[in-house]
């Protein structure tokens, strides 16, 4: 019935209170009687369909339908028992009529204010830009408010976001709602050749003003509208609220499992680094060892003239020292991986001769590289662990003539800078990809093609910028692929 034509409804209403007054008329029913009650359906139908107005109608025809007949029964027998029965029928759908109808027609604006929700909820659902949901939030409140014009204003951060008109005027309506957080009514707007009445009402969030609607109309908006119009932009203004939370935990949620992820997939690379790490350092360690042994076993079962015995002591003493190197880089890197800073006693240090000690023990291994030395004259000492600086020389010179072919230079430069010494050492091998530069110090890692090279742990470079920094200084590696690499370190100079 409710969607049914409303005239169609209406003539069928017509014609069953005709067919019923001449069903009475004719059969002059008693008073028991179950068609005297049948008045109850066409009232009851006018009011469920057309409110409390077709209610009243209703309940008005039928009571002039009756009433001829009760006039009769009064004029005949009096108060009689069917007179009172037609009485009491004429009162109860007097009263029955408007009721259900006012009834009927809030059950109606209540769902119409419900689907009004249910489609903002609809409309904000879907995670998108602020000023695309706004319009479809807009859409959506327009095809529910049938006859009426409709705008949002929302707060977003420091600026709003409109939909449905231009930029927030000051001293506008919307923006004296925005402002106030109270709901504005004008009854006659200036504008057209009716008059437009507005109402703008504002968005609300926990208490706070999160935007405003405002709606024009040229119809009337009674009181009971405007609070429920009210009441409506508390609602939209929550699940405004409720539809950014949803879209900041989604992007939380989606952010965390990237970083997740990522935490996940750097766990195994570092257990992969921990576990070729393991492998590395037994061989590692076992190099050195096995050629200790096997001169000493040599020397212990053979005569050596007195040159051969100083071969073999240079050759126990790089193998040792090489040892020594490892051994150090470990306990260094357990200090680094439990939160500790490696300990340095900062002396005067010349570095020159520094340079020339770690290339003494370097050249007997080295004999198919050239070396170039370049410090600057007068160069001030060093405030550093002496012991601290050598380990950073031998490594880095190390790695140039590793990683270098055999036959070129590795350079090594020292000059004054500003607040410090500046200490370069340069190799000319195949350089490092760009990717791993950044990642050179880090504990373990090994650029790519790295281990086809030279062998090695993947520690030196970690625990060398452990040292410098410990001295307060910097380190940076520069590398061009097919050039070289230059590491370049600064430390304090004496004050």
């Amino acid at each position: 019935m409710r969607d049914a034509p409303a005239g169609i409804v209406a003539g069928a209403i017509a014609l069953a209170a005709v067919a019923l007054a001449a069903a009475q008329t004719t059969l002059e029913p008693g008073p028991a009687s179950p068609l005297r009650h049948l008045w109850a359906a066409p009232v009851l139908g006018a009011a469920l369909r057309f409110g409390a107005a077709g209610g009243g109608l209703a309940a008005i025809a039928a009571t002039v339908l009756q009433t001829p007949r009760l006039f009769v029964h009064l004029e005949d027998a009096g108060l009689s028992a069917l007179a009172v029965d037609d009485l009491a029928t004429v009162v109860t759908l007097a009263a029955a009529g408007p009721l259900v109808g006012a009834l009927a027609g809030e059950a109606r604006r209540q769902r119409e204010r419900y689907d009004v929700l249910t489609a903002a909820q609809r409309a904000l659902a879907e995670e998108a830009p602020l000023s695309v949901a706004l319009d479809r939030l807009r859409a959506a409140l327009r095809s529910r408010l049938p006859g009426s014009e409709v705008a949002l204003a929302v707060l977003d951060g420091a600026r709003v976001v409109v939909a449905g008109g231009d930029a927030v005027a000051p001293g506008s309506a919307v923006a004296r709602v925005l402002e106030r957080g109270a709901p504005l009514f004008a009854p006659a707007a200036a504008g057209g050749l009716r008059p437009v009445r507005a109402l703008v009402v504002p968005l609300l969030s926990r208490g706070e003003v999160v935007g405003a609607l405002a709606v024009e109309r040229r119809a009337d908006v009674p009181a009971g509208e405007r609070a429920a119009l009210a009441a409506l932009g508390a609602h939209v203004g929550l699940a405004l609220e409720n539809a950014r939370l949803a879209a900041r935990q989604r992007r939380f949620t989606e952010e965390l499992q990237r970083t997740v992820a990522e935490a996940t997939r750097e766990l195994e690379a570092a257990g992969r680094a921990r576990s070729a790490f393991v492998a590395i350092a037994s061989h590692e360690l076992r190099t050195p060892l096995s050629a200790l042994l096997g001169f000493a076993e040599l020397l212990a079962e053979r005569p050596f003239a007195a040159a051969g015995v100083v071969r073999v002591a240079g050759i126990i003493r790089r193998e040792t020292e090489r040892m020594a190197r490892i051994v150090d880089d470990l306990l260094d890197l357990s200090r680094l991986e439990r939160g500790l800073a490696l300990r340095v006693v900062a002396r005067p240090t010349a570095v020159g001769p520094a340079i020339e000690a770690a290339l003494d023990l370097l050249r007997g291994g080295a004999l198919e590289h050239r070396f170039a030395v370049e410090v600057e004259p007068a160069l001030p000492p060093a405030h550093v662990d002496a012991d601290a600086l050598d380990r950073v020389l031998k490594n880095l010179i190390a790695n140039a003539v590793k990683y270098s072919p055999p036959g070129s230079t590795v350079r090594i430069g020292a000059r004054a800078v500003p607040g410090g010494i500046e200490i370069a050492v340069a190799d000319e091998g195949r350089g490092i990809p760009t990717d791993a530069l950044p990642r050179i110090f880090e504990p373990y890692f090994r650029a790519p093609g790295a281990s086809e090279s030279a062998a090695g742990l993947g520690l030196g470079l970690a625990v060398v910028k452990a040292l410098v920094e410990a001295h307060g200084g910097t380190i940076r590696a520069e590398s061009v692929e097919g050039t070289g690499t230059r590491v370049t370190f600064v430390v304090p100079a004496l004050p």
